[in-house]
């Protein structure tokens, strides 16, 4: 079977050695100490956290950005360590299916050859004195094979319950900004219950929470639904979630899939076949009742992406609504989302990102946020070996205030020379240009290779830049590729010679 998902490996002695990355700072975590981190680096709760004039700042109540940061900052970091350590399990698996091959070698003769179908066919002659042995090598060959196919199917249910902790979350914070959002759903509440609880703080937080239950065992597409009337509703004004939001379909198809996982083992059900047709998704399914759905390791990749999307562009679509007076620290954290995305080579889920801050939310706290934004999505262009694109951003935008901007444009545009001469002009103590900008802003990913970039470091920082970047290879091409040939084991027993 073909392994086709990303990891850092390396070969000793035939043996996988798996390189993880144990020293990452979650999202939520992160401090910044200057302008520049402010605008590519998150303060968000560590800094509030670390205020030394709170003796306990944990008591200390949270802004309601406070509360829509934490809560997508967790779901994304929940998510992206699900999306990491699934490749891992994946390659564990195929290095135990390899072990058990080649005790299976050891035992038995083998001869390649083709089935009646044309498929490739390994046959494995066993001498009786082995059938023990053979019996427990092909016991865990099949659950090795069994588990390569749940693992992938629970990575799917996983994300999608994650994600519905996060909405119920999120509601819960709606909830605790306008009330009057509960109050808009009419439903009566029974006199005993209120003599259930001591004080009023209680009763509410029992009818959010119920009213967060009732909305979660709703149909994903109908949570939005009564969200959005509910908003509409309260605020006396058309609000939407699901108008011109492409990636809903794909959406309504994952959620639909999960269920197919967790209640018929993924086989399609009628109510699949008519989301199917109502929301115009596609997949391998062809109609049929009872056919298998699989998650292969590009539709657990776009799973990953579907989910990420929906829940920054949720979050910040009602979290510019709810709380107007706080878009800089949502600028500011839209920004670090899309940072992230790039520092992670996931340029084309930060082009989505982008286009979504650009083309939806459009208006920004600070126009250097918004360039800043333009920047990046020009970064994500360049990195993924776009130049048409690339260009058509930068030259839709006038670049001539900041040095910031001047310098960005030169690099995106390879203009090595003038960068470097931009650099040394700027000096070793700009607030947004210094040395961890060089160091781990992505605009410089490429310009950092050159020697220009390496003077100019040299002279402003009196040492020479030594960073090492490491390259994430997926396992599909590069030289990380590896695959094993699909076979079939047909197992033929030596008979005793009769006496």
């Amino acid at each position: 079977m073909a392994v086709s998902y990303s990891a850092y490996t390396f070969v000793v002695n035939e043996t996988f050695v798996l390189l993880i990355n144990i020293c990452g700072e979650n999202r939520h975590l992160r401090q910044a100490p200057n302008r520049y981190a402010q605008l590519l680096y998150n303060p968000a709760i560590k800094e509030y956290m670390s205020n030394e004039e709170n003796k306990n700042p944990l008591e200390k109540e949270a802004t309601f950005s406070e509360l829509f940061e934490f809560n997508l900052d967790r779901f994304l970091e929940e998510l992206s360590a699900l999306n990491d350590t699934l490749p891992i399990q994946m390659i564990l698996l195929d290095i135990k299916h390899k072990e058990l091959i080649k005790k299976l070698e050891k035992i038995s003769k083998k001869t390649d050859g083709e089935a009646e179908d044309g498929k490739p066919v390994t046959k494995y002659k066993v001498p009786n004195e082995q059938i023990d042995e053979f019996s427990k090598i092909h016991k865990h060959l099949t659950r090795t094979d069994i588990a390569k196919k749940i693992l992938p199917r629970n990575f799917i249910v996983s994300i999608v319950s994650q994600y519905d902790a996060f909405l119920g979350e999120l509601v819960r914070t709606l909830y605790n900004i306008n009330p009057n959002i509960i109050r808009s759903s009419k439903k009566e509440i029974n006199i005993e219950d209120l003599f259930n609880y001591e004080t009023i703080d209680e009763l509410k937080q029992h009818l959010v929470d119920k009213e967060v239950d009732a909305l979660l065992r709703e149909e994903h597409y109908e949570q939005f639904k009564i969200l959005e009337k509910r908003i509409s509703f309260v605020t006396s004004k058309d609000f939407t979630l699901t108008t011109d939001l492409p990636i809903l379909p794909y959406f309504i198809e994952l959620t639909q899939r999960r269920n197919l996982f967790v209640h018929t083992n993924g086989m399609s059900t009628r109510q699949y076949l008519e989301f199917k047709k109502k929301y115009k998704f596609t997949s391998e399914c062809n109609g049929d009742i009872n056919e298998e759905l699989e998650a292969n390791p590009d539709y657990c990749n776009k799973a990953y992406e579907i989910l990420f999307e929906i829940s920054v562009k949720l979050t910040h679509v009602l979290w510019r609504k709810f709380a107007p007076k706080e878009k800089s620290e949502a600028d500011i954290q839209l920004n670090q989302v899309i940072f992230d995305l790039l520092v992670d080579g996931q340029y084309q889920l930060a082009i989505i990102i982008c286009d979504f801050a650009t083309d939806v939310l459009i208006k920004f706290s600070t126009e250097q946020l918004r360039k800043f934004i333009i920047i990046n999505k020009a970064i994500a262009f360049k990195l993924l070996v776009n130049e048409p694109e690339c260009k058509r951003v930068i030259q839709n935008e006038d670049w001539t205030i900041g040095n910031e901007f001047k310098l960005a444009k030169l690099i995106l545009e390879d203009n090595f020379k003038d960068a470097k001469d931009l650099m040394l002009k700027i000096g070793d103590k700009d607030e947004l240009v210094n040395k961890k900008a060089y160091e781990s802003w992505p605009l410089f990913k490429l310009f950092r290779k050159s020697q220009e970039f390496k003077e100019a470091y040299l002279e402003l920082f009196k040492e020479e830049y030594s960073i090492e970047e490491v390259q994430k290879k997926s396992l599909k091409s590069g030289n990380a590729e590896t695959e094993t040939r699909d076979f079939e084991i047909e197992i033929e027993f030596e008979k005793e010679d009769e006496e």
